[in-house]
């Protein structure tokens, strides 16, 4: 997780405009609540995203008369 110091210096200077678009700031305000990094959020998600293909591809089936 970013702190705020990490943040700025991805940014460029302290001094500079933040460039980052207010739905980019509220997203990593959100990741920062959730005490996990972004690799397992991201695993998260693709087993979600997984699990939702196997439901669609059952119902196919079931639709087909295969099951």
């Amino acid at each position: 997780m970013m702190d705020d110091e990490s943040r700025e210096n991805l940014s460029g200077d302290a001094g500079e405009e933040d460039k980052r678009t207010a739905w980019q700031r509220n997203k990593e305000a959100l990741y920062d609540k959730v005490p996990l990094t972004l690799r397992q959020l991201d695993i998260i998600i693709a087993l979600g995203l997984l699990g939702l293909a196997v439901v669609a591809v059952l119902i196919f089936l079931e639709a087909s008369g295969i099951l």
